[in-house]
């Protein structure tokens, strides 16, 4: 019997080496942990910014408003040490009552050593402990953090099987206990996990990536992590190892506050915006699709937020292996940051893919570079078959939201599919479909091209040096292999070199999204075997949906009934089928003999299979879901949080179901009279299993959070 795993709150979790700060440049502002603290012990020095902004010189100590100002990162960093601050932005700082200059008419303004000041109380301190573990500091916060002055959090949900599944050494804590109140502040921005150097440790603090990307096409220069912090980056255990291939897990804050990345906006997220990533993540994971996981949900109910309009604060914790998008190398190599380009490829080569050394037969040579950028491919392009067999729509495919580790992260503007329409745009702000849901496979083409071009002169200088080597290993390039190529004119040719393979990687992408793809459909029809012409079958039922506006989810778990075309209940399936309801469109005459012929090749295709109508229906019901997240439960459950103030019910429930989808939630037997009554919850299950109102049908979500 294997020995009851130790549970060990948030703060005495092991750090994990793998953690992407232990490889990757710092911001050169703040270049360690040391750093971060040092923010709360600054003193203005006298006449700060008498001549103008805030302007640093050689040997001037940082200013903390630096921490939370929008600026370009430089000397190729790919992180900011970055602690939480979740406040309302502009801040509200004032000049003591003492020191304001009074004048009719004229609005008081801080001065900038005042600003500065204030901005430090708020920084953690190295000597506000909260938790350590022997002695040892392991959870710091300020003064003002622990007052009064500090939003209060409150937690809304804690996803457990998000806790079972991945994290399960992690302590929760009962409710109200003091583990429970430690994990909230924690995740609430309020209590920071830090760990100061001591003698070859570098120490840890929480951190923000730096990264690019092409929205929507074009390219956007530096985004980077605006409004997420990571905040832990711990070991797995040998379980969840073995369950997901992770070695480690990184957890995030997501709507945290401020970062030097947030650009023009507050660095928080709405409540309404983060009740969607929390129940998004937590169905693809159900459904099991690659994706980031989501742990809790803090309301920060204080801390109000400007969108569209006025709404409230709130806190998503994101799990995930790895937050490295194409996008942290786009940006490195469009500064042309060569030894950085080259950090970052070894990091997620060495540390997020583990690769030991190139399979002997492979095709791609043994640059570590080139292997990097088929592995990113093939994995999102897995991932992609994915979102297709299950009709999710991500909305908002930029290559900065593209992660290396080919899971499904950054839930905006997404939706899952409806009335099967292949051209539904659900971010309302893709005025000309580039990221509909037919293009998602073309659009994650484009995102590993980008990746490709970024990559292309380093692969270009590998495939060079391989020629020389007659080693088994992996073949990398040197520290200062840019400066040198570029000296010795050698860029262009490596770049050409590059570039040439895109097409074998184009190639794989291609190979890998239509193998996962049809596989995945084949489970949800039922068969256990591959068929010649079973691509055409999947093609032409997805066209009948198309034709006849039919339901997506409901039609593919509606098949598992399907017994035969000559079955005395062939009659009644078809009506269940096609309904004719206010939802829907109205059917032509010939809908009902379509689908019999299309079901008659269905019939004749499961005739090819070995196992019983009864075993089949159990393996589709595992694979088909009954309950999808559906935009207009969404939007019921946000309402109803809203308006039915202190009852979380409603999330709960909708977090129960999306985390089981394939329940029977009061599912309806074809050919059996319906006895059972059922009670008030299942009827309620069974409703939030329906289509909906059709005002709600194919609804277009903002990007804004």
């Amino acid at each position: 019997m294997a020995a009851q795993l130790k549970k060990q709150p948030i703060h005495k979790l092991p750090i994990s080496p793998h953690a992407p700060i232990y490889h990757l440049k710092p911001d050169p502002l703040f270049p360690s942990p040391a750093s971060l603290f040092a923010l709360s012990s600054y003193k203005p020095p006298a006449g700060l910014a008498s001549n103008g902004p805030v302007a640093l010189k050689e040997g001037d100590a940082v200013p903390p408003s630096m921490l939370r100002r929008s600026r370009a990162i430089r000397e190729g960093g790919a992180f900011t040490y970055t602690s939480p601050l979740p406040l309302e932005f502009p801040y509200d700082i004032q000049e003591p009552e003492e020191h304001q200059e009074k004048r009719v008419g004229e609005e008081t303004q801080a001065k900038a050593s005042t600003i500065e000041e204030s901005l430090a109380r708020y920084e953690v301190s190295p000597d506000v402990v909260v938790a350590d573990d022997e002695g040892k500091g392991r959870a710091f916060s300020s003064a003002v953090r622990q007052s009064s002055r500090f939003p209060k959090a409150t937690l809304l949900s804690l996803s457990s099987k998000c806790a079972e599944e991945w994290l399960p050494q992690l302590d929760l804590g009962a409710e109200a206990s003091k583990e429970r109140e430690q994990l909230v502040e924690v995740l609430a921005g309020k209590t920071v996990l830090a760990r100061e150097a001591e003698g070859k440790d570098i120490g840890f603090a929480p951190w923000s990536l730096c990264y690019g990307g092409h929205q929507f096409g074009s390219w956007a220069n530096q985004l980077g992590d605006g409004r997420a912090i990571s905040i832990l980056s711990t070991p797995t255990t040998p379980e969840v190892k073995d369950a997901t291939g992770f070695s480690t897990l990184e957890l995030q804050l997501k709507g945290a506050g401020r970062t030097p990345y947030s650009r023009f906006a507050d660095g928080l997220a709405v409540l309404r915006s983060s009740i969607r990533e929390y129940l998004a993540a937590e169905a693809m994971a159900a459904l099991r699709l690659p994706t980031s996981r989501a742990l809790a949900l803090v309301g920060i109910p204080d801390v109000k937020v400007r969108r569209e309009m006025v709404e409230t604060a709130a806190i998503v914790t994101r799990v995930a292996s790895s937050w490295i998008r194409i996008g942290n190398f786009e940006i490195q190599s469009t500064r042309q940051e060569w030894d950085s380009l080259r950090t970052l490829t070894r990091f997620v080569g060495r540390e997020v893919f583990e690769f030991k050394e190139p399979p002997a037969d492979s095709k791609f040579g043994r640059g570590l570079g080139l292997h990097v950028l088929v592995e990113v491919a093939k994995r999102n392009a897995v991932m992609i078959a994915g979102w297709q067999s299950y009709g999710f729509m991500h909305g908002v495919m930029n290559t900065d939201n593209i992660a290396v580790t080919g899971a499904c992260i950054d839930y905006g503007p997404y939706a899952f599919m409806d009335v099967f329409d292949s051209h539904h745009i659900c971010n309302h702000s893709d005025d000309m479909g580039r990221y509909s849901f037919r293009n998602q496979p073309t659009m994650g083409m484009f995102a590993v091209t980008k990746l490709a071009d970024a990559l292309a002169e380093l692969i270009g200088c590998e495939i060079d040096i391989a020629k020389n080597d007659e080693g088994s290993g992996f073949v990398q390039v040197d520290e200062g292999w840019g400066e040198g190529g570029i000296e010795a004119g050698w860029m262009a040719g490596w770049r050409k070199a590059g570039v040439e393979k895109l097409e074998d990687v184009k190639t794989e992408f291609v190979e890998t999204f239509t193998n996962e793809y049809t596989r995945l459909m084949r489970l949800r029809l039922g068969f256990e075997t591959a068929q010649k012409g079973d691509f055409d079958l999947i093609s032409e039922l997805l066209d009948l949906l198309e034709l006849h506006s039919l339901d997506f989810t409901n039609s593919f778990r509606l098949l598992s009934q399907f017994t035969g075309t000559s079955s005395s209940h062939f009659s009644i399936f078809l009506d269940h089928l096609l309904p004719s309801d206010a939802t829907t469109v109205t059917l032509p005459p010939t809908a009902r003999e379509e689908w019999t012929k299309w079901l008659k090749k269905y019939e004749d295709r499961l005739a090819a299979e070995l196992s019983e109508a009864s075993d089949r229906r159990l393996r589709m019901n595992l694979v088909n879901p009954r309950f999808t997240l559906r935009q207009w439960v969404l939007e019921e459950t946000i309402q109803k949080l809203d308006h039915q103030k202190g009852s979380v019910d409603p999330l709960e429930r909708a977090l129960r179901m999306a985390g089981a989808p394939f329940e029977a939630y009061g599912e309806v037997e074809i050919g059996k009279d319906e006895c059972e009554v059922l009670n008030e919850e299942q009827k309620e299950e069974r409703r939030l299993c329906g289509v909906g109102s059709a005002e709600l049908l194919g609804f277009q979500c903002s990007c804004s959070s």
